[in-house]
């Protein structure tokens, strides 16, 4: 798992499993979890514990 032991969602610009700076908000996120695989095992972790609470709901 990265660095950081909690996920922090509050700065767009910063990899909330690590901290990292990214160079986007978006774009910049997917290439830091494609470029870091404990950022990427967080990120797959994190969705699969969402994904129940968003099923039927979110449209997205």
């Amino acid at each position: 798992m990265a660095t950081n032991t909690t996920t922090d969602w509050s700065d767009p610009v910063a990899c909330p499993f690590c901290g990292a700076e990214l160079t986007s908000p978006g774009a910049g996120f997917v290439d830091h979890i494609d470029d870091n695989a404990d950022c990427e095992e967080g990120f797959e972790h994190w969705r699969a514990n969402i994904a129940g609470d968003l099923a039927g709901e979110w449209t997205g």
